[in-house]
């Protein structure tokens, strides 16, 4: 009778770090529904160990979204958007170029996908963390270039910053959760779609009372 494997003794970060890795990997293949007795044989562990790191799947994935902002998320980005001594054009051109470049590396689109579609907490914290750290700034770019108020951006803003970074994003979901090859854009296209999308903008500012269709379902 052949025995099973026995896990290596690692140290608790180091074990720990194996097991986001594989889940990482594991649920981007097999998505949400697989459980955590399979992801733990998949890794050569025992069960009762991967519930001592991780006593929940829902915990689990939300150490995956936090390896996301680790690894992916870049400290320069959040002063980048609020960076009132460049254009916002120029803010976003740069901010996407890397954002949507963070976005095809890795399966992290296919783990969003699934969580979202299983409602899980973890999608919901990362659209927030969005809309905080990207929604609002563009938001409230869009309000300076319409009037010299500060304060906090309109709805209607919100909901065509939310427009916009759907649009951009829209090449990574191609490729990554369509399996329709679109390529990736280059920081020259996307100047040239945030200049178009810009003059839009100028040449008729939208301003409207109220709270959107979007906003209600994002907060």
């Amino acid at each position: 009778m052949v025995q099973p494997t026995r896990a290596r003794r690692l140290a608790p970060e180091e074990r720990e770090r194996q097991i986001v890795s594989g889940a990482i990997a594991y649920f981007a293949e097999h998505g949400l529904d697989a459980q955590l007795r399979d992801l733990a044989d998949h890794l050569g562990i025992t069960h009762p160990l991967l519930y001592r790191y991780f006593p929940t799947k829902e915990a689990l994935v939300e150490r995956v979204y936090e390896e996301f902002y680790a690894t992916r998320w870049q400290a320069g980005w959040d002063l980048l958007l609020r960076d009132a001594s460049l254009t916002l054009e120029e803010r976003l051109t740069r901010f996407y170029a890397a954002y949507l470049d963070a976005l095809e590396d890795g399966p992290w689109l296919r783990i969003f996908a699934f969580s979202g579609l299983q409602n899980q907490k973890a999608s919901q914290h990362y659209m927030a963390s969005i809309r905080v750290r990207v929604i609002q700034p563009i938001a409230a770019g869009l309000q300076a270039l319409a009037s010299s108020e500060g304060g906090r951006p309109e709805p209607a803003l919100m909901e065509l910053a939310w427009a916009l970074h759907g649009e951009l994003c829209f090449n990574p979901i191609c490729n990554r959760l369509l399996g329709i090859p679109a390529g990736r854009m280059t920081s020259a296209q996307i100047r040239q779609r945030l200049s178009a999308w810009l003059n839009g903008y100028a040449s008729a500012p939208i301003r409207m009372s109220g709270v959107s269709a979007v906003e209600a379902g994002s907060a």
